[in-house]
Formats: structure tokens, C-alpha cells, sequence
């Protein structure tokens, strides 16, 4: 055994190669994503917070079940949130300051990030650049009165824009890692990371920049934190925040942001009386991510039934490609992840320390390269032959 957890994926393996139904595919891959991203924790947490009436007694009775110092400050900000919006509930003494230290601690460290965002994009706009804020910056900008667990802010400049960026970024003492899609700007000597200017978002299809003219289109000029940025609409907020959190499940990344995910999608949709779900169609069809957006409307739905109206947003033209694009997406997460988890664990210098040792590094370290390339990855063919050798071992 290689994995830790081999009998598990085999089973999921199994079951999704073996599959021909969409639906009880994407019932696979949600059932299997939401326990190693979800808590039982999680879960009552969520309960009270999207519970549609909450009384003293459901609060009080949540208390006794859930624990603070377990959950941690980052998932614990949500009850933060959920005492904010509910001022006739009573909390605890043992509970209530440590809330109220959650909001005055992350509404510091968002200060921090805001300092560096008006510095930057002071200097943009006298650039005459515009300027684009999503993902969490600009939900907090929606919300001020809530602070977000963030590690940087997020903007998305015009492509024609983005070669000058840099050039002002470093000029203002920044270091900056430049990638295709984006510049990840940090301190000097630092590793923190402050902003990601993007010339376009990672959507994972062959169409990422389709959507992009509307969405500059539809978005409005406003004040954010104290110079003009263009703001998204609710709609296209959703959009991203729905293909985003696939991304994050495929990769397994920022896996404690995605009950935040929830929260911000369901503010978007409440506080908009006309909210508009042609506008997150029109995306869908336009950048071909029917499958994710469906996907992730389904995730969703098992953590909190209903919240999302996956009726609207289910396609019957995706069925058609379900292979093509679930494979990819079992074996990246259940397959590579969990490999890459293993050969990571393999340092060079201890390969003579024990001949067990020796068999599995050779065994798995060639298979490792030769399975993360992307002409195997990426295809379907070759990921359902590899899965189907796997789960049948």
C-alpha cells in the first residue's frame, strides 16, 4: 500500500470508472470531497448559521455540542459572523470575547493587506489603468462590517494593461513572482503575499477570457477602502466563487475557505431582490464550465440542501462530455494528490536506510513523473486506463 487511505480511493475509483450515469458520478465525487472537507464540526456550524429561524435554545444547544479551541480561529469566524447579524441572541462569557477577539483580530489583518492595495492602487489608477476587485477583497468591501480570513487581495486588470504592471509594482519597492495569468506581489524579503493582479481567472476550460468584456462591462465604478475600483456585479461574483471552490476541491487548496464560499454565495443571491441567474448562464456557456459549475452547485447542496437552485443551473448538454471531465478531476484529486502526498515523504538521503524503503521509492517515484504529466493528466483516456488498473490492484 502506498496511500494512506488506498482502500477508501480504490472504492471511489471503482465506483466512478465503472460509472455510466451523470448523476450518480457527481453524486460519487461530492459524497466522497465533502467528509475530508467538511467537519462534523463544520456541519452543525453551517445548521446554525443558514438556519432560517434560530432561537436561544438552538444556539445554546449548539454551544454544548461545539468548542471553540477545537475548531480554530479561521473556521471559528463564522460564529463571529453569525453573533454580528444576531445581536437578540445571548452568548456566553466563555464564548463572547473570544468572537469578539476573532472580529477585532482579522479586521487588523485586513487592514494590513488595505494599506498595501491603496498604496498600489493609487499608483494604478494614476497610470490610468483600471482596475478590477473580486474574490474576498471585494466581499469585504460588500460587507465591511464582517472581516475576512485573507492572505491577499485580489485584482484583474485589462490584458493591454497588465506588461506595465509589474514595471509600477517594482518600482514601488515590491517583489513580485510573475506567472502566465497573474503577478503575486510581496513584501521585500518576504514570502507574505499582499496582491494578485490577474490578466485573466483560472477557470480550468479552454475558454477562461470569454466572459472577461462582460464582466468589465457589467461591473460599476465605486469607492472601495478609499480609490475608485470596478466592482463586480452579485452575479459574476457567484460565477467565480462557484468555479474558484471546484478549483480548490480538484487541487485540494484553501479547503477551510470553502464553508465561507457558501456564506458569501448566499448573501450575494439575498441581497440582490433581482438577482439574475441568465447573467451566471450566460458565463457558464461562454467559458464552457458547465461541469464545474454543476459540480460545485451539487457540492454545495449536500452541505447545505437547497441553498443553490440546481435545477436552473443543471445543463443537459454537459452530460454528454461528464467523462471527459470527471476522470481528469478523480484522478488529479484522488489519485496524483494522494501520490504526490507519499512521494513528498521520500527524501533522496534515505534511500539505503532500509531495502522496504528502497522497493517503494523506485516503485512509486518513476510512476509519480510519469502519471503528473500533463499529456496523462489531462486526458481522459489515459486517466480512466490508470484509474481502472489502480482500483482493480
Amino acid at each position: 500500500m502506498f496511500f494512506q487511505n488506498e482502500k477508501r480511493i480504490k472504492k471511489i475509483i471503482r465506483l466512478a470508472v465503472n460509472s455510466t450515469n451523470f448523476e450518480e458520478l457527481t453524486d460519487i465525487v461530492c459524497e466522497y470531497l465533502k467528509p475530508s472537507i467538511v467537519t462534523e464540526s463544520d456541519e452543525l456550524l453551517l445548521n446554525l448559521v443558514f438556519s432560517p429561524k434560530t432561537t436561544q435554545k438552538d444556539l445554546d444547544d449548539f454551544l454544548k455540542k461545539w468548542d471553540i479551541e477545537v475548531t480554530g480561529g479561521q473556521k471559528s469566524l463564522m460564529l463571529s459572523y453569525f453573533m454580528k447579524m444576531h445581536p437578540e441572541l445571548s452568548f456566553p462569557s466563555y464564548v463572547k470575547p473570544r468572537l469578539e477577539g476573532l472580529l477585532k483580530f482579522y479586521r487588523f489583518q485586513n487592514m494590513k493587506l488595505v494599506s498595501h492595495y491603496l498604496k498600489i492602487g493609487r499608483e494604478l489608477n494614476k497610470n490610468g489603468i483600471k482596475f478590477l476587485i473580486f474574490k474576498g477583497g471585494c466581499i469585504k468591501h460588500l460587507r465591511p462590517d464582517l472581516p475576512r480570513v485573507m492572505s491577499d487581495i485580489d485584482i484583474l486588470v485589462h490584458e493591454k494593461d497588465f506588461p506595465k504592471v509589474g514595471k509600477i509594482v517594482e518600482q514601488l519597492g515590491y517583489t513580485i513572482n510573475k506567472d502566465i495569468h497573474s503577478i503575486d506581489i510581496h513584501k521585500p524579503d518576504s514570502k507574505e503575499g499582499i496582491m494578485d493582479i490577474h490578466k485573466y481567472i483560472i477557470l480550468e476550460s479552454d475558454k477562461e477570457k470569454a466572459f472577461i468584456p462582460d464582466l468589465f462591462k457589467r461591473a460599476t465604478v465605486q469607492n472601495v477602502f478609499g480609490i475608485d475600483a470596478l466592482v463586480p456585479c452579485n452575479e459574476d461574483l457567484v460565477f467565480i466563487s462557484l468555479v474558484n471552490m471546484l478549483r480548490n476541491l480538484t487541487h485540494k487548496t484553501s479547503s477551510s475557505g470553502i464553508p465561507y464560499t457558501l456564506f458569501d454565495c448566499k448573501f450575494l443571491i439575498d441581497s440582490k431582490k433581482d438577482f439574475n441567474w441568465d447573467i451566471v448562464l450566460n458565463n457558464v456557456h461562454k467559458t464552457k464550465t458547465q461541469m464545474h459549475i454543476y459540480c460545485a452547485t451539487q457540492f454545495i447542496n449536500k452541505i447545505v440542501k437547497g441553498l443553490l437552485p440546481d435545477k436552473v443551473l443543471y445543463d443537459k448538454s454537459c452530460i454528454r462530455s461528464f467523462v471527459d471531465y470527471f476522470l481528469p478531476l478523480i484522478y488529479q484529486r484522488f489519485y496524483l494528490l494522494e501520490m504526490q502526498t507519499e512521494c513528498r515523504k521520500m527524501k533522496i538521503k534515505d534511500l539505503f536506510s532500509s531495502k522496504e524503503f528502497f522497493i517503494k521509492y523506485w516503485k512509486l517515484k518513476p510512476k509519480y513523473f510519469i502519471s503528473k504529466m500533463k499529456i496523462v493528466k489531462n486526458n481522459p483516456v489515459f486517466a480512466k486506463m490508470i484509474l481502472r488498473v489502480f482500483g482493480m490492484m
